[in-house]
């Protein structure tokens, strides 16, 4: 079954695009969701057993919550670096590195690394958190995986990010109903769930968010006078529907975080600090990269207000990389990382003070390690001599 749509305003084609990623949550029947090349018209593909009025209302109210306050201000970009590498972009890297088995996909948005991947995954890793222990004087920590559901709501992202949740079960402490899932599940491939009586109410979440875990590490806590920073690698897990895709979207992936604390002061030197540290990366890596305003993929029906708010606050400033070409012509850019300003939020909500007892300031800064790996390959190819020197003889070692 097709319905259509007539937007309100002609949009541009990012819009377009995040119209499209962001309908993944709208329902469960729609099959395909596409904005027209007039970019004035949206199409949508529903199974034939769906209720048309239910689905088409569901369209409109997710249509008019994403274009509320359409056009936001233009993108402010901070900095725009260029690699020297003057090779082609090379596509299809995923593919290639499963090819020659440096990537391994376990599960949809579950990948394995082995061989150069895996050493490039390493040396990322391994460089920022050398550099930020140098230029921050980070203190290193580890979190695992879990995150309460309460810790999660405390920081917000239930109201900003529910549909990237995703929820941790178990079977229900019941011998009988233990006894039933064991037997229907011998000697089988593919498993049988259980019924949603005999699993328990989820008591943990995995972390869908690098930075949240500190807080509650600080709660209560005065800051010292000179501020604090924080780095660690955190396993980040995001529900993220049919758009997971390959490296550039995973379910599962590695962030390398630098979270600051204490006074605004020193958060927004820190901050800068940051931003300028990123465009060395961009540098040792020869990538080419921009630094951005931009905002988080808040979810449809709170975007409109929190968007508005990030933007004329400029709270947040993706790190674009290249990783090919759209099929219009135009340049693929995702976001491997973010640089974050906070303010006072997670210092009011968890009590965090800086030094003489106001409520600290914090701000986080992520790079997504299999992101940048994605860029690499695509900037550089599987050619070492493209390579900057310093990567490929740690990456590409003699056989």
């Amino acid at each position: 079954m097709r319905l259509e749509f007539q937007l309100p305003v002609r949009i541009d084609r990012d819009m377009a695009d995040e119209l499209v990623k962001e309908s993944a949550y709208v329902a469960k029947q729609i099959s395909a969701f596409r904005v027209e090349d007039d970019l004035e018209t949206v199409t949508v593909e529903v199974a034939e057993t769906a209720n048309p009025e239910d689905i088409s209302g569901k369209v409109r109210r997710y249509l008019s919550a994403m274009l509320r306050g359409y056009p936001p201000p233009a993108t402010k970009v901070y900095n725009t670096y260029h690699r020297t590498d003057a090779g082609p972009l090379v596509e299809g890297v995923f593919d290639e590195l499963k090819r020659r088995q440096w990537a391994f996909e376990i599960g949809v948005g579950h990948v394995g690394f082995a061989g150069p991947a895996l050493r490039l995954y390493e040396y990322i890793d391994q460089y920022l958190a050398e550099r930020y222990q140098e230029r921050f004087g980070t203190r290193t920590i580890s979190f695992p995986a879990l995150i309460t559901p309460g810790n999660l709501a405390r920081c917000g992202y239930f109201d900003s990010h529910p549909n990237n949740a995703t929820w941790v079960t178990h079977l229900v402490e019941d011998v009988d109903a233990i006894e039933q899932f064991r037997a229907a599940n011998t000697d089988i491939r593919a498993p049988k769930l259980p019924k949603p009586e005999e699993l328990e109410t989820p008591a943990a979440c995995l972390n869908p968010a690098a930075c949240d875990p500190l807080y509650y590490v600080l709660e209560n806590q005065t800051m010292p006078s000179e501020g604090v920073a924080y780095s660690w690698l955190g396993r980040v897990f995001r529900y993220e529907s049919r758009n997971t895709r390959d490296l550039e979207r995973l379910w599962e992936f590695n962030v390398r975080e630098l979270v600051f604390a204490g006074s605004a002061e020193y958060v927004q030197q820190q901050r800068q600090k940051a931003v300028q540290f990123t465009g060395e990366l961009a540098q040792h890596l020869d990538l080419d990269m921009s630094l951005e305003v931009a905002t988080d993929p808040f979810f449809a029906t709170v975007v409109a207000v929190k968007r508005m708010w990030q933007l004329s606050m400029e709270t947040k400033v993706e790190v674009k990389v290249t990783i090919g070409s759209e099929p219009d012509g135009r340049l693929r850019r995702i976001a491997a990382g973010s640089i974050n300003l906070h303010g006072k939020f997670f210092g009011e909500r968890f009590s965090i003070h800086a030094h003489g007892g106001a409520s600290a300031d914090t701000a986080c800064v992520g790079l997504g390690i299999e992101r940048l790996m994605l860029a690499v390959f695509a900037q550089h190819g599987f050619d070492p001599e493209r390579w900057p020197k310093p990567v490929r003889t740690h990456v590409f070692l003699p056989e």
